[in-house]
């Protein structure tokens, strides 16, 4: 894998310089036209230009994709520039899109690689139309359906069905304590996160982590590298159905149930309230979000967990849902009553 990344970011270097003098958001790499003979790629590529083009004029752009389908990747091409660079066939039926989103614009020399992707395009009766990558090949993968949730099992990863089922066994508690809607969690893991992202057709981002408790969310999608991570799992249910709430907020809920880094949050609070006290953290002044508690911990997920505790013994799951009513982070204190020069001995007195 890391060979396969060294490789894309030198092409990737290679693309960028000539991209940028096009000025056209959507480019297609000259190599589509000289060593493609393949007559559907053309095809393809206007679906895939007019998709694009769609997203940018805000119109509808569920005629695009095949039933059942929807693009998980869409954030990623929302904005900046975009160079498909490949477009190959898998099957008769099924091409694949290779795609570099990138800020030519950046202060890092050729521009600011945002990530590289695969959608694919699938033959239907009424045309080429787009399916996400994972849509396309999930039926690769070893899968377990418990509850809720749908594991698909990649490399390097040890079948633990205690775990699979105990992961499932929380998502449905945690449904029917806080009254939400079932719209499935698919759970998708491998030996790295990495692994796991190419597994739904993200090739590269900056955002990687080889820590054995690594994870990451997209949607209702959960890239993990074991199969019990409950803090990726309370996002995968929360963030879809609460996509304007606060991250502060997310955070915290995922972290009261699932703790972080692969410690319970008993003894996260435990190590934040000592923290606290060396630090004589200054509450009053919002950096205190961007303060870390450790290396991978930020002190604001644990206060964060600690408002989820208080509104739970306040009013339990509705007293929480109502929190997520909430659009900034100072909705949050309003809706709890807290004014503003209140804030910081209120979070003081949660530890």
């Amino acid at each position: 894998m890391k060979r396969l990344y060294i490789a894309i970011i030198a092409i990737v270097i290679l693309l960028l310089p000539c991209i940028n003098a096009n000025a056209q958001r959507l480019t297609f790499s000259s190599e589509l036209g000289y060593f493609n003979k393949d007559e559907n790629i053309s095809a393809i590529s206007q679906v895939w230009k007019s998709y694009i083009n769609a997203i940018d004029a805000g119109s509808d752009i569920s005629q695009f994709w095949v039933d059942g389908s929807s693009d998980i990747h869409v954030g990623l091409h929302k904005d900046g520039l975009l160079n498909t660079y490949n477009i190959r066939k898998l099957t008769d039926e099924i091409y694949e899109i290779n795609t570099i989103a990138y800020y030519p614009d950046s202060a890092i020399k050729g521009g600011l690689i945002n990530s590289i992707y695969k959608v694919c395009a699938m033959r239907t009766d009424g045309g080429w139309r787009l399916i996400n990558y994972f849509d396309a090949i999930k039926n690769r993968y070893e899968q377990y359906h418990k509850g809720c949730v749908s594991f698909y099992i990649g490399s390097g990863v040890t079948v633990d069905v205690k775990a699979m089922k105990e992961s499932a066994k929380f998502a449905d508690m945690f449904l029917q304590n806080y009254n939400l809607p079932d719209n499935g969690i698919v759970y998708v893991a491998a030996n790295s996160i990495d692994c796991s992202s190419a597994m739904i057709g993200l090739t590269y981002t900056p955002m990687r982590s080889h820590k054995p408790y690594a994870g990451r969310t997209i949607n209702n999608i959960v890239l993990s590298t074991r199969l019990d991570h409950i803090h990726e799992i309370v996002h995968a249910i929360m963030i879809p159905l609460y996509p304007n709430t606060p991250l502060f907020l997310h955070e915290g809920i995922a972290t009261y149930y699932g703790g972080t880094t692969g410690q319970d949050y008993k003894t996260i609070k435990s190590a934040a309230k000592e923290f606290i006290e060396q630090q004589n953290i200054n509450f009053n002044n919002k950096g205190y979000l961007n303060i870390s508690l450790s290396e991978d911990v930020q002190l604001s997920n644990v206060v964060a967990a600690a408002i989820i505790e208080y509104a739970l013994q306040r009013g339990g799951e509705s007293e929480v849902l109502r929190l997520f009513e909430a659009t900034k982070y100072d909705k949050i204190f309003e809706l709890l009553n807290i004014a503003t020069n209140e804030q910081a001995e209120f979070i003081r007195s949660l530890f």
